[in-house]
Formats: C-alpha cells, structure tokens, sequence
C-alpha cells in the first residue's frame, strides 16, 4: 500500500513534468491538488508530534511502573524480614508456654487423684456415721433412775455431730450431703432441741436447689410440727418466698398475712410486711 508520503513526493514530480500544453484548467487542478498535499503532509508531520508525545508519556508512565515495582518489592522484602524476626520472637514463648501448660496438667492431675482420695475419705466418715447412728438406734433405753447416764450423753453427741455435719456441708454448698444429714437427724431425735432448726435447714435445701414445691412443703412442716419455737416466724416467711417463686401470688399473700398477724414483732413480719406492700401497689402489666 503507497504511503501518503510517497503519493505526495510522486505528485509534486509530476507537477515538474506537465507540459506545457497542459490547459489552464488543469494547472489549476494540479495547484489544488499540490496545497492539499501539503496540508497532508502538515497533519503528518502534526500526527507524529502528537504520537511522540504520547510515546514519551507512556514511557514516562512504563519508568514509574517499573519505580513502583522495586518500592513495592523492597517493601515486600522488609515485610518478609519482619515476619520473620516476629516469628522467632514468638516461637519461644510459645514453647515456654507449652512448657508451662504440662506442667499446670501434671499438678492438675495430681490434685485431680488428692481430691478423689479426699473423697473417698468422705465416704469412709459417712459411713461411720451411719454406723454409729444404727448402732445408738439399737442401743436399750436406760434403766429407771439413770437418767444423765453415759448413753444419754453419748445420744446428744451423737445427734449435734450429725447435726453440725450437715450445717458445715450446707454452708459449703454442698446440699445434698446436708439434706441427707439433715433427714437423718430427724428421723433418729425428733423431738431433740434442734429438731426444728434441722427442719428448718432442710427446707431450705430445697429452697437453695430451686425445688420451690418441696421447700414450701418442709417450711409448712416446721410451724406444723414446732409452733412454738423461735424458727417458726422465720420457716412461715420463707414459705411465702417459695410461693411467690412459684407464682402463687394469692396465697403467698395469706401466708405474709399470716406471719403479720402471729409473729408481729419478729423479723420475719417485717419482711412479710415488705413483700406485702410490694405485691399490693405492683401494678399488674397489661395482658396478665
């Protein structure tokens, strides 16, 4: 394909070579066509100006590409240097760590085995104490005229180590442990002087372990079987507590009613006396 240059140097040659017989007409059409040639060759010249410029500045933007790349992987290199010296910086205390954890389960491991002796240990002293209980049930009654012998001595022993037994569990939480004790105690000397203050603790391991039902029921007992005794306000205000948990608000009512009316200077009407003003001005929420 004739470039535009080549077409234009083969015009202006021809323009040499017309002869002079050559009308004026078409001298004309051949200076037209001359100046139009070299408007072409202006834009040519004016297209690889702009083209130079254009390939400058793509180089130009090629150099800096290349600029960035080196920055980017010098920085990649420092990132590298730095992941590194971290990664030793770690690798140690992590082996301490680990060092440290199997020591922690070894020691955890033993207390594990001291703790399952304490326990079995435990079990042993239950089982004492459940054989000197049988052993006292079947012991004869004193003989007329002996009365503050040796077995009644032995007998109130027996029944404040069974009783402070269960105390000492109950207040370490443990309340099953306590329950038992605290049973045990009552069927062996109902009518010992704590009798009541072990049905009192009974109840309320039921009242601990959330068994509302039931520790209403074994409140209900103490002012049942012991009126008369100083737990009584105490054990009739804590029924009122497991039926207000209950949601029995009514007759949690009558019972703080009923500790009110009995027991007026106790601690426990107070108490029964707050509750009272609290479920009759709490306003009930809509839809209840």
């Amino acid at each position: 394909m004739v470039s535009l240059k080549a077409l234009a140097l083969a015009l202006l040659c021809g323009t040499f070579l017309v002869p002079a017989t050559v009308g004026q007409n078409q001298k004309q059409q051949i200076i037209q066509l001359q100046r139009d040639m070299a408007l072409v060759q202006d834009s040519l010249r004016q297209f690889d100006t702009k083209l130079s410029d254009r390939l400058a500045g793509l180089e130009a933007l090629i150099k800096q590409d290349i600029e960035k790349q080196d920055k980017l992987s010098a920085g990649l290199t420092v990132i590298e240097r730095a992941l590194s010296s971290l990664d030793n910086a770690l690798t140690e205390p992590q082996r301490t760590t680990t060092a440290k954890v199997d020591s922690l389960t070894e020691q955890f491991s033993g207390l594990r085995a001291m703790v399952e002796e304490m326990g079995a240990s435990l079990e042993r002293l239950y089982g004492d104490v459940r054989d000197i209980k049988t052993h006292l049930t079947t012991l004869p009654p004193p003989a007329e005229g002996e009365e503050g012998s040796e077995s009644d001595v032995a007998e109130v022993n027996a029944s404040e180590s069974i009783f402070e037994s269960g105390l000492a569990d109950y207040n370490r939480g443990n309340i099953e442990s306590a329950r038992t004790l605290f049973q045990d105690y009552l069927a062996l000397y109902p009518t010992h002087a704590r009798a009541a203050e072990a049905q009192l603790f009974l109840a309320e391991t039921y009242f601990a372990a959330a068994e509302y039902e039931e520790g209403a029921k074994q409140f209900a007992e103490v002012y049942s079987k012991y009126p008369l005794s100083k737990q009584a306000s105490d054990a009739l205000y804590k029924q009122g507590m497991c039926l207000l948990e209950l949601r029995s608000l009514n007759e949690a009512v009558e019972v703080f009613d009923s500790v009110t009316e009995r027991f007026p200077g106790s601690t426990a009407a107070e108490l029964a006396r707050g509750e009272l003003n609290r479920l009759l001005n709490t306003k009930p929420a809509p839809g209840l």
